[in-house]
């Protein structure tokens, strides 16, 4: 098969379609767009190949993925549908090749892989055939919602909190520390005799599958955790140094104080140590134990990464990256990226079906099992706020891959 070479003015006209087609779906749904747009939409419609305009009703009659394209309209949609396609631009587009990029940023983002996607970017190639087989309705035998605000708190003695289930207010004591709860659902740690040299009692703030959590430590400090994830720490920070050791993943925002350094200690499993210090500053980890790295990806600030036999400096947009017990190295982050779970979206950078799915897993406590690989990388954003349905039916749009679910068993073929 030959290789194909990208015409950049195709490729630009057919974003500047896209721009205008998605515009004119997302006011349809809105129930704002007019006669004029209407007459545009339809006019573009029917100059498309029947298979375009098959693949277009299919995807914008789908009540599943209308209803999730109106939850986004609460984003500013013409400055999120400039900031989308300013992104776009400035990329180089291959609707042939391996990358297929799914915008989820907004309603309007949303609209272009939807209504566009589906047609231009994908069947613009000519190359797409539809094949016979088992319905979306009958693969798709259950469904998961998103995950929320779910952890357990484990105190010194041993007792467990169900943080996401208990009241406001005051939750425990653990000796000069005074735990509560906000209305808001935060847990934070007061030290109420800093003064104190009472023997320290460690605490764990555990999430599950389908869980996320932030907690305020007793120096100020504030801790997200992602799905299954956990954070050891001392209720009271009473040591020369503040140390707190983390299994999963979390994104960190330290309170300075330069007489006692921040630390955090990434559990092992087997890969070796990995130690983040700090004074002051915000940056994300990601351990898990079923991830083929491990990362400290510096957001602001300052912090040195070490693996047992040396250590690495970060300045802010750069990564320290670990595999297994090697060699440590230094890269730079696409933050965005690295920050998406935190602000509520599922990322895909040159992402294999595999590294998405273990995203899918951990958010909606699944499991996932293959049939057949699926060889293509997927780029953008998906919020995770959508069911887990709606989640596989944006990656069956661009058509690689398939799903059936049953139970909380996905199963995922090309």
């Amino acid at each position: 098969m030959s290789q194909y070479t990208p015409d950049p003015a195709e490729d630009r006209q057919m974003m500047q379609t896209a721009e205008m087609i998605a515009g004119f779906l997302h006011r349809r749904l809105q129930g704002t767009l007019d006669a004029e747009g209407e007459a545009a939409l339809e006019a573009w419609l029917q100059s498309q190949p029947e298979l375009s305009r098959r693949a277009y009703a299919g995807m914008t009659e789908d009540p599943a993925i209308e209803s999730a394209l109106r939850s986004f309209h609460r984003f500013d949609e013409e400055a999120a549908l400039s900031d989308v396609w300013q992104r776009i631009g400035d990329r180089e587009l291959n609707p042939r090749g391996r990358v297929r990029r799914l915008w989820w940023r907004s309603a309007a983002a949303a609209a272009v892989i939807l209504a566009v996607g589906a047609t231009s970017f994908y069947l613009s190639s000519h190359k797409h055939r539809q094949t016979p087989g088992t319905s979306m309705a009958a693969r798709y035998n259950s469904d998961a919602l998103p995950g929320g605000n779910r952890a357990v708190l484990e105190l010194a003695d041993g007792s467990l909190i169900e943080l996401d289930s208990a009241g406001a207010g005051e939750l425990a004591r653990q000796g000069d520390a005074r735990i509560t709860k906000s209305g808001d659902g935060q847990v934070a740690y007061e030290d109420t005799d800093p003064a104190s040299a009472e023997a320290t009692a460690w605490n764990k703030i555990s999430t599950p599958r389908g869980g996320q959590f932030q907690v305020t430590l007793p120096d100020g400090s504030k801790v997200w955790l992602n799905a299954a994830s956990s954070l050891r720490f001392p209720a009271v920070f009473n040591s020369p140094e503040r140390l707190v050791e983390l299994s999963g993943e979390a994104y960190f925002e330290i309170a300075q104080d330069a007489a006692k350094p921040f630390r955090v200690a990434v559990a092992a499993s087997g890969k070796g140590p990995m130690v983040i210090d700090v004074l002051g500053t915000a940056f994300n980890v990601q351990a898990y134990a079923d991830e083929p790295v491990r990362t400290a990806t510096l957001i602001n600030g300052k912090v040195r990464v070490s693996n047992g036999s040396e250590g690495k400096v970060l300045v802010p947009g750069q990564q320290a990256v670990l595999k297994g017990s090697h060699q440590l190295m230094v890269q730079a982050a696409d933050t965005d990226a690295v920050m998406a779970w935190k602000n509520g979206l599922i990322s895909l950078q040159n992402a294999s079906i595999e590294e998405i799915m273990r995203q899918v897993e951990r958010w909606y406590d699944v499991d996932v099992i293959y049939e057949g690989e699926v060889k293509q990388q997927f780029m953008g954003n998906i919020p995770r706020t959508m069911k887990l349905s709606d989640i596989l039916k944006v990656l069956e749009s661009t058509g690689w891959v398939k799903f059936e679910v049953n139970g909380r068993t996905v199963t995922v073929r090309p």
